[in-house]
């Protein structure tokens, strides 16, 4: 074992409050290099699920710095989520650099919530070194909390009710924490878990966002300071991880500030990562942290990169189209019931129509994709059966075709009821006719006309794919997402969630001749 030292230390904010963080040391004598992270979970797992132990990074040569966020594990106050994080972040910098082990250079690392404090500080305080933002983003609406306005069900109570779990564990409820624990195991949290946390943690910023959407409010503005994300940066995002869009759009803004910042999506879900990621994160401190100019880096040039899930490589990110995509839907009204009525042609219009029943007893399931419970590739053959999903598909490919940006479908549609969701699945059909999902998008439509048409956009998640020859794409339509977005009651704003007996039979229908999918890019 490695053996580095290490010890718990406390900083006394401006306001009184003390934050509480665990430090690690190389062997030897320093001082060093600092990497910091800013975490609600428990600076002694240190985001170990995604990250290298802390001993690992001191073996390299890096002090370590794991500090519990305001609020949670042992630090004082109380926990408000990101609107907190600005200040203390700041201090935090600038207490760290201070420490007499650290020789003033500080690097950033952590993702999801940790890679969302690297970004928020106060605008006049200095900016790291460098920074490493994984599986985050800035826009709570867009990159947080929903896709198309539909809120993330799934994804958004279960991590809800991990917060207030460790809210009952700091202040010993233990009783409180057993229900949200017991909620989780037996999955009753996607009928129960809104209640739970209202009833438990009711300033819970999930509550927050579910309200928001509901009643349309504005959300919190967060944006990152110009002069941090000019800094190197290396910005890391996975093709099933829900905040994609996130690590795109600070990619964008980074260079619109004048920065030069590399990117890594890889074949990556929010928690299962890529073998090697470490090394590539390694290398990039290396490069930023090293006061040593004359080491020798495995990888010196900047790295801009995507995963290729159907050639399983790695392929240069760049925001072209190979080629430009534009596919035409075809039906003759029988699109769920028999897999060659529907059909997906490039360069073709649109023509034909098609209706599904969206039954809230039995909703169209999800599975795979960037959302809900089991993330990642997905083998949507069975869901595609039902006669609630349209499906839709192309002939088999002649040769290699490149498809890669943000797939996006134009559709006119009507509804009986005001309310409805429209929920989509791109998948790769195989010789053996095995349906690999790859991507998935969603949109919640409020308010409309009852059976008025109208043309509606769905962006889904960004993908890089080769349809490879001899096989073909399918794109799957359906009225629900469950789990991964909540059942639509039809009307209102409420109900929104686990199918419920106010929950109305939605009938959707779709004309064809003004539908069609391409890529839009990635920034």
């Amino acid at each position: 074992m490695y053996g580095s030292r290490w010890f718990d230390k406390s900083l006394e904010l401006r306001d009184g409050i003390r934050l509480i963080s665990r430090i690690w040391l190389p062997k030897g004598n320093g001082p060093w290099p600092a990497l910091l992270m800013r975490q609600p979970y428990g600076r002694e797992i240190a985001s170990t699920i995604t990250y290298s132990h802390p001993e690992w990074w001191a073996s390299k040569g890096y002090m370590v710095v794991i500090q519990d966020v305001r609020g949670m594990g042992a630090s004082e106050g109380d926990f408000n989520g990101f609107t907190q994080e600005a200040s203390d972040t700041s201090e935090t910098h600038e207490w760290v650099r201070s420490l007499k082990e650290c020789n003033g250079k500080l690097g950033l690392y952590g993702f999801s919530y940790q890679g969302f404090t690297q970004l928020t500080g106060e605008s006049n305080s200095n900016p790291p070194d460098c920074l490493s933002p994984a599986m985050t983003g800035m826009s709570v609406k867009d990159h947080w909390c929903s896709d198309g306005g539909a809120y993330w069900w799934h994804n958004n109570i279960a991590w809800g009710l991990q917060i207030a779990a460790l809210k009952m564990k700091k202040e010993n409820n233990l009783f409180e924490w057993k229900k949200i624990r017991l909620a989780l195991e037996n999955k009753s949290y996607l009928i129960e878990g809104i209640d739970i946390l209202k009833k438990y943690d009711p300033n819970n910023f999930v509550l927050l966002w579910l309200k928001d959407l509901e009643k349309d409010y504005p959300f919190e503005e967060f944006k990152p300071i110009s002069t941090w994300i000019k800094q190197p940066m290396l910005i890391i995002g996975g093709l099933w991880d829900p905040h994609l869009k996130g690590a795109f759009d600070l990619y964008k803004k980074s260079k619109e500030a004048g920065g030069s910042p590399e990117i890594l999506v890889g074949n990556a879900t929010h928690l299962n990562w890529w073998e090697g990621s470490q090394k590539s994160l390694l290398n990039f401190f290396n490069k930023h942290l090293k006061l040593d100019k004359g080491l020798n880096f495995e990888n010196n040039k900047t790295e801009q990169k995507i995963w290729n899930i159907s050639l399983n490589k790695w392929d240069e990110l760049d925001n072209r189209f190979y080629p430009e995509f534009i596919f035409g839907l075809k039906s003759d009204g029988a699109a769920n019931v028999e897999i060659e009525d529907g059909s997906l042609t490039i360069d073709s219009k649109g023509s034909g129509w098609f209706t599904i029943v969206n039954d809230p007893w039995r909703p169209t399931p999800s599975d795979g994709g960037h959302l809900g419970p089991n993330p990642g590739k997905f083998d949507r053959n069975i869901i595609d059966k039902r006669l609630d999903v349209g499906v839709f598909q192309t002939n088999s490919f002649k040769e290699d075709q490149y498809f890669k940006g943000v797939p996006t479908l134009e559709i006119l549609a009507k509804s009986d009821q005001p309310n409805f969701d429209i929920c989509l699945a791109l998948s790769l059909v195989e010789d053996n006719e095995k349906v690999n999902q790859f991507s998935t998008g969603f949109l919640r439509v409020k308010n409309s006309k009852i059976s008025e048409g109208c043309i509606y956009q769905i962006k889904m998640q960004p993908t890089n794919i080769c349809l490879i020859k001899g096989s073909k794409l399918r794109l799957s339509i359906s009225a629900a997402a469950y789990p991964a977005i909540g059942v639509n009651p039809g009307f209102g704003a409420c109900n929104v969630g686990a199918p419920s007996a106010n929950h109305r039979i939605i009938t959707l229908s779709f004309i064809l001749n003004k539908t069609f999918m391409k890529m839009t890019p990635f920034f």
